[in-house]
C-alpha cells in the first residue's frame, strides 16, 4: 500500500513540475496527451509495485482479429 501511495505522490509531483508550462504556453493538445500518459503510467506503476497479474496485450489483439478473420474466412470460403 505505502509503495502505491508513493508512485501516486512521484506521478502527481511529476504533473505538478510539468504541466504549468504547458498550461501557460497554452498547449492544449500537449497538455492532453501529458495528462493520458501520464495517468497510464501511474496505473501501470501501480500494477507493477502490487505485483498484480494483467493480461497480455496480446490477447486484446486476438480477442479483436479473431472475428475479421472469421469473417474474412466466411467471405472467401475457407
Amino acid at each position: 500500500m505505502l509503495l502505491s501511495i508513493a508512485v501516486v505522490i512521484v506521478g502527481c509531483l511529476m504533473g505538478v513540475i510539468d504541466l504549468p508550462k504547458l498550461w501557460r504556453k497554452k498547449e492544449w493538445k500537449e497538455v492532453t496527451v501529458y495528462s493520458c500518459l501520464l495517468l497510464t503510467s501511474i496505473f501501470f506503476g501501480i500494477v507493477a509495485v502490487n505485483l498484480w497479474e494483467f493480461p497480455s496485450p496480446l490477447y486484446i489483439i486476438i480477442w479483436i482479429y479473431k472475428p475479421v478473420n472469421q469473417l474474412l474466412a466466411y467471405i472467401t470460403g475457407s
